[in-house]
C-alpha cells in the first residue's frame, strides 16, 4: 500500500508538480495558483469545477448532486472533494463555456498562447489595402475620414479589461452587432492588482499575459462569429482597462507599481497590433488608451469620456456619441447629461466612482480633475464571497426585506429557490436589508450566516468583505471632496460606474454607507462607462487625443501616504447611517 505521505506527481494545466497522495485538489489549486473556493470548501456551492483525468476516487453522493449525471460524464469534478493522485490531471484556468457560474473551469483542450513579441509603442501599421494612417489616429485612409468619422470601415470592437471582468463590444458599420463578458481568468493568481503585480514578479508573467489575451481572444471570437464574421476580418480594437492590466496585457515589468514612489514607467496612449498582443484579430490595429498613473488607469480615462463627467452640454445622438454608446452596452443613457448644465459655469462639482475590484474616484472640481485609486477587492463583483457569481442567470440580483421575510428577484426571472448565488447588486440590498431587518449590528457583527433563499446568502465573513470594500470606496471619495473642501450635499452629481453599478439601488448603497449622504436624484448610474468611453474613441478620431488630454490634466492623490484616507478608512468600515 502507498503511504500517504508519499510524494506524487500530480499534473495541473499541463505542467507536473510533485505533492503528498490525498492532498485535496482545492488546497493544491491555491497553492500553485491562488484560487480560493467560493463556499471556503465547505463543498456546499458546486462551483469549483475542473476537469479530472486519472485514477481519483468515484464521486461521492454530495458532489453528484451537486453536479448532476451530465457533468460527471463529461469529466467534470469538484475539486474540493478530489484527492491527489500518482499521475491525476486537472485542466482549471478557464470559465465554462456555457457561461455557468464557475471559478476555474476549462476545456480539456483549452489551447495554449505563446509569448508574443516585445511591443513598443507605435503607430497602426499600413495595410495593403490602404494608406499610412497619420497621426496615429486611424487605421482607416485619413483622406477618407473626416474629423469625427469613426476610425475603423467595416468591424471594429471596444475591450473593457477589469481586474474581475472582461466586456467587450463589436460593432458593424457603427452599429454594434453583440455584446459579451466574462470572468477575468487572471484571478486564479490573485483577486486583486496587488496579488497579481507579486505573482508576475515570482515568474508568472507569461501566463498572466498568456491568459487574458486568450480570454479577450474569445471573446473577439464569439462576437464575430455570431455576427457571421471571422475575427480577422477586425480592423480596430480599443482597448481599455486598468495600469497593471495593460502591463500584464503587454508583458511589461510591473516592478514599478510594486514599490514606492509607485510612479508607473509607461502610461501608454499608443497603437500596436492584434499580432503583437497574439490576439485572434491578428490584423487589427490595437489602440490602448493613456493612463492617469500607476494606480489610475486607461478605463477611468474611457469612463470619463463614456459618463460625460466634464461636458458642458449634451451630446446629440449621433453614430458614435456617448448616448449611442452607452446604449449599445446597455447602460443607463441619462448619465452626464444634467439638463446641459456645465459644472464648471455653475461652480458646482461631480464626482464619479468606479465601484470594482481597483476602486478608481474622480473628482471634477472648477475644470481640474483630481483623482485616486482604492484597493476595495471583490466583493462588490459578486466574487470572494460564499455564495458570489457574476450577474448572469440564476443570481440573485435585488434582496428585500417585506414584512419579516426576504424577498428576492432572480436574473432570468427564475424561482428563488433556484437561485445559485448572489451578486453585487443583490449583495448591496442584502446587508442593507440585514441592516434593516436588525439581523446586523452597524459594527458588523453578524451573529449567524443567513439565507435569503435556498442556500444562498451571506456569511460573517462575507460581510467583513462588504466592510472592507466599502470602507476603502467611501474613504477615496471622502479624501477627494476634502481635497478640495467640498461638502457632499452640494456635489451636483455622483456617476456610479461599473457593470453592476446599472442595476444597483442607490438607496441601499446609501444605506450601507457605500455612498455619502446626497439627494438620490442626484446619482447617475452610467453602467460600464470605461468600455461606452471606449466605443466613443472607435467611433470619433477626435476622441483619442480627447483621452489623452483627460489623463495628461489629471492630478492623482495617492491614498497609501495619504492620513486623510486613513482616518475615513476607519470611520466608514462601520455601517452606522
Amino acid at each position: 500500500m502507498t503511504d500517504k505521505r508519499e510524494k506524487i506527481r500530480f499534473w495541473i494545466n499541463g505542467e507536473a508538480l510533485f505533492t503528498e497522495l490525498g492532498t485535496t485538489v482545492s488546497s493544491l489549486l491555491k497553492k500553485s495558483h491562488g484560487v480560493e473556493m467560493p463556499c471556503g470548501g465547505r463543498h456546499a456551492c458546486g462551483k469549483c469545477m475542473v476537469y479530472a483525468e486519472g485514477g481519483f476516487a468515484a464521486p461521492s453522493e454530495t458532489e453528484q448532486k451537486l453536479l448532476g449525471a451530465e457533468r460527471l460524464a463529461q469529466g467534470i469534478r469538484l475539486a474540493c472533494f478530489l484527492e491527489a493522485v500518482p499521475d491525476g490531471k486537472i485542466n482549471a484556468l478557464q470559465q465554462e463555456a456555457d457561461g455557468d457560474e464557475t471559478i476555474c473551469v476549462s476545456t480539456p483542450s483549452a489551447p495554449s498562447v505563446a509569448r508574443a513579441a516585445s511591443m513598443s509603442p507605435a503607430p497602426p501599421p499600413e495595410r495593403a489595402s490602404a494608406a499610412q494612417p497619420s497621426e496615429h489616429t486611424s487605421a482607416a485612409p485619413s483622406a477618407e475620414a473626416a474629423p469625427g468619422a469613426r476610425i475603423y470601415r467595416y468591424l471594429g470592437a471596444a475591450v473593457d479589461i477589469g481586474t474581475t471582468t472582461i466586456a467587450a463590444v463589436l460593432y458593424r458599420e457603427g452599429r454594434a452587432v453583440g455584446t459579451m463578458g466574462a470572468w477575468n481568468p487572471q484571478s486564479v493568481f490573485g483577486a486583486d492588482v496587488i496579488s497579481r503585480i507579486e505573482a508576475s514578479l515570482e515568474g508568472k508573467a507569461d501566463k498572466l499575459a498568456a491568459v487574458v489575451r486568450e480570454a479577450v481572444s474569445c471573446l473577439l471570437t464569439e462576437l464575430a462569429e455570431h455576427a457571421g464574421e471571422s475575427a480577422e476580418a477586425i480592423e480596430t480594437v480599443i482597448i481599455t482597462g486598468n495600469t497593471s492590466m495593460l502591463y500584464f496585457l503587454t508583458q511589461k515589468d510591473p516592478r514599478c507599481l510594486s514599490r514606492a514612489p509607485f510612479e508607473a514607467d509607461e502610461l501608454f496612449g499608443w497603437w500596436t497590433t492584434g499580432e503583437a498582443l497574439d490576439l485572434s484579430c491578428r490584423k487589427a490595429d490595437v489602440y490602448l488608451p493613456r493612463c492617469m498613473s500607476a494606480f489610475v488607469g486607461a478605463d477611468i480615462t474611457t469612463a470619463i469620456l463614456g459618463s460625460g463627467l466634464t461636458e458642458t452640454d449634451r451630446i446629440p445622438g449621433a453614430d458614435g456619441s456617448r448616448k449611442e454608446a452607452a446604449a449599445a452596452i446597455d447602460t443607463n443613457v441619462s448619465c452626464g447629461e444634467m439638463d446641459g448644465v456645465s459644472a464648471a459655469r455653475s461652480g458646482r462639482s461631480r464626482l464619479m466612482v468606479d465601484v470594482g475590484t481597483n476602486g478608481e474616484i474622480v473628482l471634477f472640481h472648477k475644470e481640474r480633475l483630481i483623482c485616486c485609486a482604492t484597493a476595495a477587492g471583490p466583493a462588490f463583483e459578486g466574487a470572494g464571497l460564499s455564495c458570489g457569481m457574476r450577474g448572469v442567470a440564476g443570481a440573485i440580483d435585488h434582496v428585500n426585506w417585506e414584512n419579516g421575510s426576504w424577498k428576492v428577484h432572480v436574473i432570468g426571472d427564475r424561482e428563488a429557490s433556484t437561485a445559485k448565488g448572489i451578486c453585487g447588486s443583490g449583495v448591496i440590498d442584502g446587508v442593507a436589508g440585514l441592516l434593516e431587518s436588525g439581523l446586523l449590528e452597524d459594527t458588523g457583527y453578524l451573529e449567524e450566516d443567513v439565507c435569503f433563499a435556498g442556500n444562498v446568502g451571506l456569511t460573517a465573513e462575507d460581510i467583513r468583505e462588504v466592510q472592507l470594500a466599502k470602507g476603502a470606496i467611501r474613504a477615496g471619495m471622502e479624501t477627494l471632496l476634502a481635497e478640495e473642501k467640498i461638502d457632499a450635499a452640494g456635489l451636483e452629481g455622483l456617476y456610479v460606474a461599473g457593470g453592476f453599478g446599472s442595476y444597483m439601488s442607490a438607496k441601499s448603497a446609501e444605506r450601507i454607507g457605500l455612498f455619502p449622504k446626497i439627494d438620490l436624484s442626484r446619482i447617475k448610474i452610467c453602467g460600464n462607462a470605461a468600455l461606452a468611453g471606449a466605443v466613443r474613441i472607435l467611433h470619433d478620431r477626435r476622441m483619442e487625443k480627447e483621452a489623452t488630454a483627460l489623463a495628461e490634466r489629471a492630478k492623482t492623490i495617492n491614498l497609501g501616504s495619504s492620513a486623510k484616507f486613513q482616518e475615513f478608512y476607519m470611520e466608514y468600515m462601520m455601517f452606522d447611517e
